[in-house]
């Protein structure tokens, strides 16, 4: 199946998030699939909007209508987008530290340590001149990483004394986060509390697989996880309390033959042993029941979910 729109969906306990954010319908362009939901934030190729049941998704905005691609040049959309995506989100690390600023993207890369000229190194910067949150960042890494308890600075001058100048390299996957200073540092995933990681990972193998084999990059496909991760993050400031995982959703317009056929949203949930997440699909189908059998067709091993009629 060809999707038209690719979306992700996320569910919270509460019905909404609290904005300022009018719910509007938003229409592909050929008139047949419509969404009832309040703009989030956009980008320069996709859009996230929110339903009124709590539920996120992130469209394509060249498959949208041309009044919805109106909208999203307007000054309104454009303060409310910004107004969302740039607020300073709240981390709980597994020890319960509180780590303040933005996610921005997903990371993975090898850290240097090293004790040279009398200095601690981390990369290509002086310890002593990093911001202190990441200090304490660096010193945590250490404590999993080493398996040495409470690290605090003597401690990890005195670790670095112990390597006699040899670097110690760290492969580390991780986010990308922005602090107060402006500038961009890494966040390893075994930091994070198992609440922060739900929303930290959801994305994560997508955004490796753009990687590829033998160094070649997909950016479009990076740059659609990042900004989904970015969103993600950013709605969780709203509403913490997330129900369930977030689902990759396909929607596809096949044909609907003189309104014979209709367009149905179908939830899929992974069965047992299938590590997948949720999916939400739409699919042809002249009732529920047919709509349901055929999204099975196409995932084997899910089970359904809450089905709607969502063309006109």
């Amino acid at each position: 199946m060809h999707p038209v729109f690719r979306v992700i969906v996320m569910t919270f306990l509460c019905i909404g998030l609290t904005g300022v954010a009018q719910a509007r319908t938003w229409t592909d362009k050929t008139g047949r699939y419509t969404l009832d939901a309040e703009l989030f934030a956009f980008n320069g190729e996709h859009v996230v909007v929110q339903r009124e049941d709590g539920e996120m998704g992130m469209l394509p905005i060249d498959v949208l209508s041309d009044d919805d691609k109106d909208y999203l040049q307007s000054e309104e959309a454009a303060t409310l987008s910004e107004a969302n995506l740039d607020k300073e989100q709240a981390w709980t690390m597994k020890d319960g530290y509180r780590l303040v600023g933005r996610i921005v993207d997903y990371t993975k890369r090898t850290v240097t340590v090293q004790r040279r000229r009398a200095k601690s190194w981390v990369n290509d910067r002086q310890y002593k001149s990093l911001p202190a949150v990441y200090q304490v960042i660096i010193r945590k890494s250490l404590e999993h990483l080493e398996g040495i308890e409470d690290v605090d600075d003597r401690k990890f001058e005195s670790w670095l004394v112990q390597q006699k100048g040899q670097p110690r390299v760290f492969d580390i996957e991780g986010v990308v986060i922005e602090l107060a200073d402006g500038n961009e540092y890494t966040v390893p995933f075994f930091l994070f509390s198992n609440e922060s990681l739900k929303i930290l990972k959801a994305g994560w193998d997508e955004w490796l697989a753009a990687h590829g084999d033998e160094g070649q990059t997909d950016d479009d496909a990076k740059n659609d996880e990042a900004f989904r991760l970015q969103s993600m993050a950013a709605a969780m400031q709203h509403d913490r309390a997330i129900r369930r995982e977030i689902a990759v959703a396909n929607l596809a317009m096949n044909a609907v033959n003189a309104g014979l056929t209709s367009f149905w949203e179908v939830t899929l949930y992974p069965g047992n042993g299938n590590m997948a997440a949720p999916i939400w699909v739409v699919v042809p189908g002249r009732d529920s029941r047919q709509a349901r059998f055929n999204a099975l067709q196409q995932y084997p091993g899910f089970t359904v979910g809450p089905t709607r009629k969502v063309s006109r």
